[in-house]
C-alpha cells in the first residue's frame, strides 16, 4: 500500500475551482493563458506610448533648437519633458499632483525666461532632477541619493534606447516570417516602379517631380549632423519616459564609513582643548575687534605708506575666511563643550565677535568700492559676505536650540538656493554701469574700458548718463558702445532682452541721442 489518500467522487466543479490549492499561479488550468497575456498588453501599449511622446520630443527638440538661438526655447523643452515624465509616471500621477509638479516645474525655469544663463540653466536642471527623483521613488530623497539616480539616468539611462534598438533587430532578423515579408513585397514594387515610369511619361507635373526628386542630395554633412542630433534627443529622453525601478535600482541606500580611531588626535581635541581654544580666540578677536573699530572711526592711525582703500582691500577676503573657519571651528566641537553654559557663552561670544568681523569686512568692501568702483567680483563678495554672516546667524540657532547638523546644513543649502534664484533675475551689468557712472562725479574716476565692456545689457545705464551729462564714455579707443543684438527668433527670446529692445526702440523713437552708434547688427 502507497499510503496515499484518494477520494473516488470529488465533483469536477469542485476539482476545477480548487487548483489554487496544489499548483502555482502559472501551472492554473484555464487561466495560466490569460494571466500571461494581460500583463503583456499592459507592457506594450506603456511602450507603445512611450514610443509615441519619443517621437514627439524628438520633433520638438528640432524645431526648437536645430538653427536657433538658445533662449526661452529651453524653457519650453524643459516643461514639455516634465509633462512627458508626468504622462509616463508608473503609477499615474493624480491632478493634485499634477499642479504641485508643474507649478514647481514652471518656478524652476522662470529664469530661463528672464535671461539665458548658466545660473538659469543650473535651476531648470534642478527642476527635472527633483521631479526624476519623485516620479521615480515617489517620495525627496536626499541630496546624495538623487545625485545617484540623475547620474544613473545621464549615464546608464542614455544606452537604453540604443541597446533596445540593437536588440529588436536581432529579435526581427531571427523570425522567418520577415524573409516572407520582404519576398511578398518584391512583385508589387517592381511592377510599381514600371507603371510609375509609364505614368511619369504620360504626366509632365510627376515627371517634373520626379526629376526635382533625384536632384536632392541626400546626406549631406549637414543631415548628417541633424540625424545624429535625432539620435541624441532620442537617447538623453528615452530614460524619462521608462523610470523604473528594473534599470534605475532602488534607492542607494546611507553610506557607512568607518570610524578611525586617532589616540594622538583624541588627545589634542578635547574638553579642555576647547575651553582654552575659546579663551584664546576670544581675546584674539577682541584685539582685532578693537583695532576695526579705532580705525573706521578715526581713532587710530594707519601706518605709513597704508591708503585706506588698500587697508580696505587687504582686510575683506581674509576676515571673511576667518568667519568661516569659525564656523566650521564651532559645527565640530560644540558638542565637546556639554552641559557647561559657561563654555556656550564663550562659544557664543566668539561666535558674535565673528558676526561683527564680517559686518567690518563688509564695510571694507564698500570703502574699497566707494575708491575703485564696483565689478563683477566685488558684486560677489557682497553676495557671499551676506551669505556667510546669515550662516554664522543659523549657527548661533542651531547651538542654542540643540538642532542637528543636518538642519544647519539644509537651512544654509536653502539660503544658498534662494539666494542664487533671486540673482538669477537681476541684471547685475546694469546696476555695476549704474553705479559706477554716477559714483565717477564724486570721485572723479571711471574705468570706461570696463564699463563700456559689461555688454549689451549696461546700455540703459549708459545711454541715461549720456542723457544726463551729454558725456559719451564708449566712443574711443578700446571703449567701443555695446551693440544690441535684436531678437530676431521668439525662440531665443528672453524677458530682459525684451525690455531692452523695447528701452532702446523707444530712445531712438524720441531721438533723444543720435541712433546711428546704437544700431542693430
Amino acid at each position: 500500500m502507497s499510503g496515499t489518500l484518494v477520494i473516488n467522487g470529488v465533483p469536477d466543479s469542485i476539482r476545477h475551482d480548487g487548483w489554487w490549492l496544489a499548483c502555482s499561479h502559472a501551472d492554473a488550468p484555464g487561466v495560466s493563458g490569460t494571466q500571461e497575456k494581460i500583463r503583456p498588453k499592459k507592457v506594450g501599449r506603456r511602450h507603445s506610448i512611450a514610443i509615441i511622446v519619443l517621437l514627439l520630443m524628438v520633433i520638438l527638440a528640432d524645431w526648437l533648437f536645430w538653427g536657433h538661438s538658445l533662449g526661452i526655447s529651453v524653457a519650453l523643452f524643459a516643461l514639455a519633458l516634465s509633462v512627458a515624465i508626468l504622462a509616463m509616471k508608473p503609477s499615474g500621477a493624480t491632478p493634485r499632483e499634477w499642479v504641485i509638479a508643474l507649478a514647481f516645474a514652471t518656478t524652476c525655469n522662470l529664469p530661463v525666461v528672464e535671461q539665458f544663463q548658466m545660473l538659469s540653466l543650473f535651476f531648470a536642471g534642478i527642476g527635472i532632477v527633483v521631479l526624476v527623483v519623485w516620479v521615480s521613488y515617489g517620495r525627496i530623497v536626499k541630496w546624495w541619493q538623487a545625485l545617484w539616480t540623475i547620474t544613473r539616468v545621464s549615464t546608464v539611462g542614455a544606452t537604453l534606447l540604443p541597446i533596445g534598438l540593437v536588440d529588436d533587430v536581432k529579435e526581427v532578423q531571427a523570425t522567418a516570417r520577415l524573409k516572407q515579408h520582404l519576398k511578398a513585397l518584391i512583385l508589387p514594387l517592381a511592377v510599381g516602379l514600371m507603371f510609375l515610369l509609364l505614368l511619369a511619361l504620360a504626366n509632365p507635373i510627376l515627371e517634373r517631380f520626379l526629376d526635382q526628386l533625384a536632384r536632392l542630395e541626400f546626406l549631406t554633412t549637414e543631415h548628417a549632423l541633424r540625424i545624429f542630433f535625432w539620435v541624441v534627443v532620442a537617447s538623453v529622453v528615452w530614460p524619462y519616459l521608462n523610470l523604473s525601478e528594473s534599470w534605475l535600482g532602488p534607492v542607494a541606500s546611507t553610506p557607512k564609513f568607518k570610524s578611525i580611531h586617532l589616540p594622538r588626535l583624541a588627545s589634542l581635541v578635547s574638553a579642555e582643548s576647547v575651553r582654552n581654544s575659546l579663551f584664546l580666540f576670544n581675546i584674539l578677536f577682541f584685539v582685532q575687534t578693537v583695532m576695526d573699530i579705532g580705525v573706521l572711526t578715526g581713532g587710530m592711525s594707519l601706518p605709513d605708506g597704508m591708503t585706506y582703500a588698500r587697508y580696505a582691500h587687504r582686510g575683506a577676503y581674509p576676515l571673511l575666511a576667518t568667519a568661516l573657519l569659525a564656523g566650521v571651528f564651532a559645527i565640530t566641537t560644540h558638542q565637546m563643550i556639554g552641559e557647561s553654559r559657561f563654555l556656550k557663552s564663550l562659544l557664543l561670544l566668539w561666535l558674535g565677535q565673528n558676526l561683527f568681523l564680517v559686518f567690518t569686512a563688509a564695510f571694507r568692501l564698500n570703502l574699497y568700492v566707494e575708491a575703485y568702483n564696483l565689478t563683477y567680483l566685488r558684486v560677489g563678495a557682497f553676495v557671499w559676505m551676506g551669505l556667510v554672516f546669515v550662516g554664522l546667524i543659523l549657527t548661533v540657532a542651531q547651538i542654542t536650540r540643540a538642532y542637528s547638523v543636518g538642519w544647519l546644513v539644509r537651512s544654509n543649502l536653502a539660503v544658498l538656493m534662494g539666494t542664487l534664484y533671486l540673482c538669477s533675475f537681476v541684471n547685475f551689468a546694469w546696476v555695476i554701469a549704474d553705479y559706477n557712472l554716477h559714483h565717477s562725479n564724486t570721485i572723479g574716476r571711471l574705468d570706461t574700458r570696463y564699463v563700456c565692456g559689461l555688454g549689451e545689457l549696461a546700455l540703459p545705464a549708459i545711454l541715461e548718463h549720456h542723457r544726463a551729462t551729454g558725456e559719451s564714455v564708449c566712443n574711443g579707443y578700446q571703449r567701443q558702445m555695446p551693440v544690441h543684438s535684436p531678437i530676431n527668433n521668439w525662440r531665443d527670446w528672453g524677458f530682459r532682452e525684451w525690455r531692452l529692445q523695447v528701452y532702446l526702440a523707444a530712445e531712438l523713437q524720441e531721438q533723444v541721442i543720435d541712433a546711428r552708434p546704437y544700431s542693430h547688427r
